[in-house]
């Protein structure tokens, strides 16, 4: 289920980049953001490792137990 989720959110964030931001006059910095945020969506979803996941962990945020 997590994984599907995390493909599912890197997929419609991908959409959101081709259909909504490619051409439009949007500031390149949001555009290469929405794109990395995208791809690394999709990639936490096959490798199951999320960099703010790890971050997170540093600052001691604790994981669902469910």
């Amino acid at each position: 289920m997590d994984r599907m989720l995390r493909l599912t959110s890197g997929v419609m964030l991908l959409i959101v980049f081709f259909f909504g931001l490619a051409g439009s006059n949007v500031n390149l910095f949001w555009k290469v953001f929405v794109l990395f945020m995208a791809l690394n969506q999709i990639q936490s979803a096959f490798t199951n490792w999320c960099p703010v996941v790890s971050l997170y962990r540093k600052f001691g945020v604790k994981e669902c137990p469910c």
